[in-house]
């Protein structure tokens, strides 16, 4: 035990945490702080969220064809309300837009419209018409998801199981309804949190080894049984370094996170936001879960990797050299595939299990015959 924590604080000196701490810094003003301070993004976004949040307040996870048709009737309350302002104001009337709808279906090739339109729009920005639009978007995707039945529309040539999970899904009535900006604001920021899992880990635990091939430590170790036996400490507290690392940073950026205000979509199946269709009925907070256990998972593949070629490397030149590849394949590969669509209905259902399998088996086989190569490795005196 005294071994392994020593080893532990050799991974852990104060110069690893500090850059650690330096690339946490950078990452996260180059990466995270957009998706926290400017959340929602804009409008329609903000108006999507504001009336997703509505929803679930009134209506809960789920809706049914009775609550449907109250949205339907405060969206027409809603329009009753902007005409009556358009009737208020005498511009609109002479140019021919006194009613919403005359609004909405404004001539785009009439000069004076449009620059009325846009004067509501986006000169003033008054909430009630970019509301009206977020409702009128949930309504027509609500019936286009309830009335379509060719899943090509949704991706082309799709497989057996695709084609059985969409009909199921739709005989199940579980309509697309809900907003999709916190769910799509949650999966870009923890693809982004992956990435920098990925360049933490890398960075913890790289010199686990090449620091003692470094200091001519291994010839003394090598020497005897219990030297040898070494290996598997510094792989135990690999392991456990890479554990730490993912925990603390999971907890720092899931903080932050909580930041953003999407608690209240937590019960609502992802099934049930817009845009996309998933293999599993999980809800909101499920989603969170399953993506913080990927992370974890992707996590210590990553240490597996890093120890390997901390093992095999003669330097820290051909370290960096080897591994740079390695993270650019995860971060613009794996992370997609694994984190950003793990249970995404486009993906074929086998490909996200098959792809963590494949690598957690070969990073984990590459760790062990390097173990043994090194019981048996020579010492040159």
């Amino acid at each position: 035990m005294q071994i392994l924590l020593h080893e532990l604080k050799k991974i852990f000196s104060w110069k690893i945490l500090l850059l650690l701490l330096l690339i946490n810094t950078i990452l996260y003003f180059l990466l995270i702080e957009f998706e926290i301070k400017y959340f929602p993004n804009g409008r329609p976004d903000l108006d999507l969220y504001r009336v997703g949040v509505e929803m679930v307040e009134k209506y809960g996870t789920r809706i049914d064809d009775h609550e449907f048709a109250d949205f339907e009737k405060i969206y027409e309350e809603k329009k009753e309300e902007a005409s009556r302002y358009l009737q208020s104001r005498k511009e609109f009337v002479d140019a021919g837009m006194g009613t919403y709808d005359a609004f909405r279906n404004y001539d785009r090739n009439n000069k004076e419209q449009e620059e009325l339109y846009d004067k509501i729009i986006f000169e003033e920005g008054i909430d009630l018409f970019w509301e009206l639009e977020a409702r009128e978007y949930l309504i027509e995707v609500f019936y286009e998801k309830k009335t379509e039945r060719d899943f090509e529309s949704y991706t082309d040539n799709p497989n057996k199981q695709q084609n059985a999970r969409f009909h199921e899904i739709k005989e199940k009535e579980k309509y697309q309804i809900y907003p999709d900006v916190a769910f799509t604001n949650f999966k870009t920021f923890f693809s982004y949190v992956a990435v920098i899992v990925i360049f933490s880990v890398v960075l913890a635990i790289s010199p686990i080894f090449i620091n003692d091939r470094s200091w001519q430590l291994l010839d003394l170790q090598y020497t005897t049984k219990k030297g040898r036996n070494l290996y598997k400490t510094k792989i135990a507290a690999g392991l456990i370094a890479a554990f730490l690392v993912i925990t603390m940073l999971l907890i720092i950026y899931c903080s932050l996170y909580s930041l953003n205000n999407t608690s209240m979509f937590f019960g609502v199946s992802i099934n049930a936001f817009t845009h996309k269709f998933h293999w599993y009925d999980l809800t909101f907070f499920q989603y969170i879960a399953l993506t913080i256990i990927a992370i974890y998972i992707l996590g210590f593949i990553v240490a597996l990797l890093a120890m390997s070629f901390s093992t095999i490397m003669p330097n820290y030149v051909s370290l960096v050299g080897i591994q740079i590849p390695i993270i650019i394949a995860f971060i613009t590969l794996e992370v997609y595939y694994l984190i950003v669509r793990i249970i995404d209905l486009f993906i074929p259902q086998w490909i996200v299990p098959t792809m963590y399998s494949f690598l957690v088996l070969v990073s984990a086989m590459f760790l062990v015959y390097l173990w043994k190569r090194e019981k048996n490795r020579d010492i040159v005196m």
